[in-house]
């Protein structure tokens, strides 16, 4: 016998389909003033089958146990391994010169995460959001 557990099905189907739209722009209003932007929209889809562990008992001197490995914890995994999401990103950004070599930077991010099917660590719908600001000095 091999040490090693394999699956009873050597090849399991893997389906994954991820799109990404993707805007960007930028513009200067003023000599001294820039403005920048992007947008980007995720979907995601994937799903695998579930593998067919054989069940694995190991015989020592002291009788019958089964190993460490339990066949449980592996089948049905297509059920818990969906992946189906949409995620939407903006980031927003200004920056004003102030001198020949200051400029103050305004950023903002922010992200919606909706997860239609809950996967291994559960349902992670949320969104997040950033702003940041940075005084910069070129010398």
């Amino acid at each position: 016998m091999s040490d090693q557990v394999r699956s009873a099905h050597d090849e399991l189907d893997w389906e994954n389909e991820v799109h990404v739209f993707y805007l960007s722009l930028s513009a200067t209003p003023m000599p001294k003033l820039d403005f920048s932007g992007t947008l980007s929209y995720t979907v995601a889809e994937a799903d695998m089958d579930s593998p067919h562990m054989p069940s694995v008992t190991i015989t020592n001197a002291s009788g019958t146990y089964i190993g460490a490995y339990n066949p449980i914890l592996m089948n049905n995994a297509d059920e818990y391994s969906d992946l189906d999401y949409q995620m939407l990103e903006l980031e927003i950004q200004a920056t004003y010169q102030i001198l020949e070599n200051v400029s103050v930077t305004l950023n903002y991010w922010y992200s919606d995460f909706d997860d239609d099917e809950e996967y291994v660590y559960g349902d992670l719908d949320g969104d997040a959001y950033v702003l940041t600001g940075f005084i910069t000095y070129r010398f």
